[in-house]
């Protein structure tokens, strides 16, 4: 009874949505204006246009239409109708003008309500996290947790750093929280179907312990933090095929994903963010991280310390020499945490030398 029920309704699984809210959190505010100002030219024109061709008048619609000037005054006053600051007077007796007049009317009333609410969307929708581009995957030993690097000196284990900074200036994050998961599919030995698995990965907490999550009490502006994913293995070659006792031999899809959740100083609202790394792209490389040194006394919204934010040591073993700053001085990845849909996913994350 329900399989047919299903058939005459013609709704399967799975079904889906589009969700307004979190569309328009993904947009930028220049992107949101521009599209919606678009949107409101590109329906006056056609208005202006529905108008003139609708005109009870003896002159052909060729000619109404190759009067430019009455066709920009009409797009003018049914843009300031669409925005609720003018109104369209129709011709008397024309119903189509009298349709056309009420839908700009109706645009107008609803056009400030809705940009209000986008506005709204806006302000709680904080994007103040910029990624590191790559997982920097180093050994061990190299690690900003004196114990344990001294516990692996000598050894061939990896560990995976996160780097990520707030960009905010006027923004204090407070009680942060770092999370790491691993997420792959593996085929199920029963009847081959594609199985999501997903693992809770252990980081360095500040005592530079293996724990489940890694925390601060406060994010300091104008400094990068790490997050630090011991690999518990050695990695002679990308990409890694063992982490934390997981062996990923047969696994498809590998990622990780870093996730951070913290509270907005002086606020008490969530501040959010994730992000997603492919185990078999371009997301990790091997070797340690170029170094930053933090300027409290410096004005970050100035400070072009963040040149070489991107880039890897020249030499895995001194950790001196460092490459040349790139020329534009941009910083690595600003996220939010979308799910990438090219095939595979990943992330990781923990403190910094000369950050936190």
């Amino acid at each position: 009874m329900m399989l047919t029920r299903a058939v005459i309704m013609r709704r399967g699984h799975p079904r889906f949505r589009t969700s307004l809210r979190w569309w328009i959190a993904e947009r930028t505010v220049l992107g949101l204006v521009g599209l919606v100002i678009g949107g409101l030219v590109l329906l006056s024109v056609l208005i202006a246009v529905a108008l003139t061709l609708t005109l009870d008048s003896p002159r052909g619609h060729a000619e109404r239409l190759g009067d430019t000037g009455q066709l920009a005054g009409l797009t003018m006053q049914s843009l300031r109708a669409c925005v609720g600051t003018d109104s369209i007077t129709p011709q008397e007796g024309n119903t189509a003008h009298e349709l056309l007049s009420t839908t700009a009317s109706v645009v107008g009333a609803v056009v400030p309500a809705t940009m209000v609410g986008v506005v709204f969307i806006k302000m709680f929708s904080m994007r103040p996290f910029v990624w590191r581009r790559k997982l920097s995957v180093c050994y061990a030993h190299q690690a900003d947790a004196h114990e344990f690097a001294e516990a692996h000196r000598g050894s061939e284990e990896r560990i995976i750093a996160v780097r990520f900074y707030n960009r905010m200036e006027n923004l204090t994050v407070i009680d942060l929280t770092a999370r790491v998961y691993l997420w792959y599919l593996r085929k199920s030995p029963h009847d081959g179907t594609p199985v999501f698995r997903k693992q809770t990965l252990r980081v360095l907490d500040h005592q530079g312990i293996p724990a489940e999550d890694r925390t601060w009490f406060v994010m300091d502006r104008g400094a990068a933090f790490t997050v630090w994913v011991p690999v518990e293995a050695a990695v002679p070659t990308l990409p890694i095929t063992e982490i934390q006792g997981t062996t990923l031999d047969g696994a498809e899809s590998v990622r990780i994903l870093v996730r951070l959740t913290g509270k907005a100083g002086g606020l008490g609202t969530e501040v959010f963010g994730e992000r997603w790394f492919d185990l078999d792209g371009e997301d990790f490389e091997l070797g340690r991280f170029a170094p930053l040194t933090p300027q409290v006394d410096a004005d970050i919204r100035q400070w072009e310390g963040w040149r070489t934010f991107d880039h890897l040591l020249t030499s895995e073993e001194d950790g001196q020499t460092l490459p040349e700053p790139v020329k534009d001085g941009g910083p690595a990845v600003r996220g939010f945490g979308r799910r990438r849909r090219a095939p595979g996913w990943t992330t990781a994350v923990g403190p910094v030398r000369g950050g936190k």
